[in-house]
């Protein structure tokens, strides 16, 4: 009797746990960390150019410390607006800014005796004149705290690193000088497909998209081998910007996939950007949303076949398994020279080209999964 007692409390516990919610609900109301700011300007809309807009990253709830989708109380744009008008407050007198927010993600990561949550954002300030968005600057932000449990203060890590954008953009000499003319809509199809590749940085995928990127004198360009290089700008620090067409290659900011600081050569294959570097492990995540900029927790230290697609802005992770499948089946051919040379781009990039033509998008996409 007590066997059969003792069994339905620990069946009864592991399905407690297992009920657990499946979402961990962040709110940045009520503001209790930030206080209120005296500046001349205040936020009068978001633009979320997020590739992935169903969730702020992923938390770690419960004893067994289950991976979940973040996500905000209220709507993404909401959330972030409510908190930001307590620290900069509307007034008739201040300049009405907008931010257009290409990336805000929470990670968590447990060791032997402590966690670690992260936070890290990167936006854009723009200022809406005369009809048309006038770009105002770029700033990145990241906050890390270690304990015992941090998922409880993501709120708090989020509110810092939006205050601390705003508050370095504050203190930029002729702040409200317009750098660039920028379009928030995109055109039915991709102007970078339909057009000669411009040279220059850009700042979210919009800009790739739609084929406009900015030129900037100040970085420079540091090589770590033929595929991967560090751009710093004059501080020394590493460039926020999506990506860099040089006049010959594209290359993508790695920290669109998985946070390190370096940028990745790419190679342009139909309607895509090949890349091989280090992708998050998809093995360790539920669903292909976990798939995009997760800071790297869950990375491993696997390179894998990647691409980026360029009408839609989203990530397709080709693992090896994958690739030697739809190659054992259905191209031979290619098998034995792809198992030997599997990081060999130009054999991966014809080999991409043959099937995207033959086969069609949707194969490669099923493939890919």
């Amino acid at each position: 009797m007590k066997k059969t007692s003792l069994s339905i409390f620990f069946l009864g516990f592991i399905n407690l746990l297992i009920a657990q919610k499946n979402v961990h609900v962040i709110s940045l109301l009520p503001n209790t960390t930030e206080t209120t700011e005296h500046v001349d300007f205040y936020v009068s809309d978001i633009v979320d150019n997020r590739i992935y807009k169903d969730h702020v990253g992923i938390a770690q709830k419960g004893m067994l410390n289950k991976k979940v989708q973040a996500v905000f109380e209220q709507s993404f744009e909401e959330e972030l607006l409510a908190y930001l008008n307590t620290v900069f407050p509307p007034e008739a007198s201040k300049k009405p800014l907008i931010l257009r927010i290409n990336q805000l993600l929470i990670s968590e990561n447990t060791g032997a005796f402590k966690e670690t949550g992260t936070a890290t954002v990167n936006l854009d300030v723009l200022m809406h004149l005369d009809g048309e968005y006038n770009y105002l600057g770029s700033f990145a932000s990241e906050a890390e705290k270690n304990s015992m449990d941090v998922t409880g203060k993501h709120d708090d890590r989020i509110r810092a690193i939006l205050k601390e954008c705003l508050m370095e953009f504050d203190s930029v000499e002729n702040k409200y000088e317009a750098k660039k003319i920028v379009r928030l809509e995109r055109p039915e199809i991709a102007n970078i497909l339909k057009e000669d590749p411009q040279k220059g940085y850009y700042y979210s995928f919009n800009e790739l998209y739609n084929n406009t990127p900015v030129q900037d004198s100040t970085l420079r360009i540091e090589s770590k081998d033929e595929n991967l290089v560090k751009v710093k700008n004059a501080k020394g620090k590493p460039a926020s910007y999506y990506g860099f067409f040089d006049g010959t290659d594209f290359y993508l900011n790695a920290q669109n996939y998985s946070g390190e600081r370096h940028f990745v050569k790419a190679a342009k294959v139909n309607d895509f950007l090949l890349f091989n570097d280090v992708f998050i492990n998809q093995d360790k995540v539920s669903g292909l949303a976990f798939a995009f900029g997760i800071i790297g927790v869950l990375a491993s230290n696997e390179r894998s076949n990647t691409l980026l697609d360029l009408n839609t802005g989203k990530f397709i992770v080709l693992t090896q398994k994958r690739i030697k499948l739809l190659l054992e089946k259905e191209y031979p051919e290619y098998y034995d020279r792809y198992t030997k040379y599997e990081n060999n781009q130009t054999l991966v990039r014809g080999i991409l080209e043959r099937v995207i033509n033959e086969k069609g998008y949707a194969y490669l996409v099923n493939t890919a999964i």
